[in-house]
């Protein structure tokens, strides 16, 4: 029995409708060799696949320590850096770093640029202590006097 007959016979008993013209078919299309346009298209309906799924199964998101994020933002520094310097593959390694970098880690660093941007506006608008505050005005009362 043919490897194509075991398919047939395979698909058949899974209640497919399949015979070996179908088979051969498929064994066709993928002998031939992709061209860079196809594989790129592959790529993009995968990539879209994925970002489908992720924002599908999306629940409560885990409270990530601003630590820990640059802890990991750091790592990959380092782990990109020694691939680009010891991979011989550049134009593959890049396309890679490229595809993570943007569909993972930017998601990292925008999280940390929102803190910064919020803690820099929590500083701005915190409230002084009662005491503090009345001494810079006292000291800019006297400062205006000495002028």
């Amino acid at each position: 029995m043919s490897v194509e007959d075991e398919i047939v016979s395979l698909g058949k008993s899974m209640g497919l409708e399949v015979d070996e013209r179908d088979v051969n078919e498929l064994v066709e299309e993928h002998t031939q060799e992709l061209t860079t346009e196809e594989i790129q298209e592959l790529q993009s309906q995968q990539h879209t696949e994925v970002m489908q799924e992720i924002g599908f199964e999306e629940s409560e998101e885990e409270v990530i320590s601003t630590s820990e994020i640059k802890e990991i933002l750091g790592m990959w520094e380092r782990v990109s850096q020694f691939v680009e310097k010891k991979h011989p593959e550049k134009v593959a390694t890049g396309r890679v770093y490229d595809l993570f970098n943007d569909t993972c880690l930017t998601h990292f660093r925008n999280i940390l640029r929102v803190r910064k941007k919020h803690t820099s506006l929590d500083m701005f608008f915190s409230k002084r202590p009662t005491g503090e505050s009345e001494k810079n005005l006292a000291k800019k009362a006297k400062t205006s006097e000495d002028i």
